[in-house]
């Protein structure tokens, strides 16, 4: 069974004559009586007869009719949604992310992107900026936004989109939140909460390696959340990515003293990609303002 034997099948029944199907399909008469032999053949089955001018389907012919609607129609559906995929109004959006841009500039985007295309997915993968790289390499996710601070991968192409420079964070009525400039000396009075993996804990032990610090580390964690809603109304103090803080008033920054050199957020796809226009609309959405 094809294409062509179920539409003319279709429109048999409908019309309840052969020239008349001949006519709208823009076939002859022979055509149509052929096809519709061969239906009766292939399956083994008669699929209508004849009552005075008019043909009745049988059991068989009944259910071919009705899965005939149901597959033709599909079709239909399909075709018109291939050419929605090519004006960019349905498919799915694969984006990786580490932590620092999930918690910053990417919420705002996912909402004015999913508002401008409802008919679109996106299936997002939060991972520890390695992880995520190696994801685009290996081509299964289509672009990625991480926190990075360099790195050679000579198939990936890398747009820096801003700084994202390691700060102290505390509750903002911490005892040190009003002093305008903090000492080394000062972190030695606090107890830390920090990260465990990913480009920030590289930017941490970077920072103590350079500054021969010892911090009195009470807690490390993978997850951005439990790092700030645990030093929230404490004082304990933490290391982080400035971008972590956009949506959290009551957790402020402060100045590193002797900071690392800062990261970025930065655009990742691989060389070979082809941007199409989903990736390019999700592209020029993305927030690049400052945003600490």
């Amino acid at each position: 069974m094809n294409t062509k034997q179920i539409l003319i099948f279709k429109h048999f029944v409908e019309m309840q004559n052969e020239n008349a199907v001949a006519d709208k399909l823009g076939i002859t008469q022979p055509t149509v009586t052929f096809h519709l032999k061969n239906l009766n053949k292939e399956f083994g089955l008669s699929l209508y007869f004849k009552k005075g001018k008019h043909f009745n389907l049988t059991e068989a012919g009944e259910l071919l009719y009705q899965n005939t609607n149901k597959v033709l129609n599909l079709m239909e559906e399909t075709t018109d949604m291939m050419e929605e995929f090519k004006q960019s109004k349905r498919g799915t959006l694969r984006i990786g992310a580490s932590h620092a841009p999930v918690y910053s500039i990417l919420p705002s985007t996912f909402k004015n992107y999913m508002h401008k295309h409802p008919n679109i997915d996106i299936d997002l993968t939060v991972e520890t900026a390695p992880i995520i790289i190696e994801k685009v390499k290996n081509r299964k996710i289509d672009i990625a936004i991480i926190s990075e601070k360099g790195f050679n991968e000579s198939e990936i192409q890398t747009t820096r989109l801003q700084e994202n420079p390691l700060v102290l964070a505390m509750d903002k009525r911490h005892p040190l939140a009003q002093q305008d400039k903090i000492s080394l000396e000062d972190l030695q009075e606090y107890r830390f909460i920090i990260h465990n993996s990913g480009s920030t804990r590289e930017s941490i032990d970077e920072w103590r390696k350079n500054n021969f610090v010892n911090l009195d580390v009470h807690m490390e964690s993978n997850s951005i959340s439990s790092i700030l809603t645990t030093i929230k109304d404490s004082n304990y103090l933490s290391l982080v990515s400035a971008s972590v803080l956009y949506h959290h008033p009551n957790i402020i920054a402060k100045a590193l003293p002797n900071a690392p050199s800062a990261g970025h957020i930065s655009l990742l796809y691989r060389n070979d990609r082809h941007l199409t226009p989903i990736i390019e609309d999700f592209i020029a959405l993305i927030d690049t303002n400052t945003y600490y």
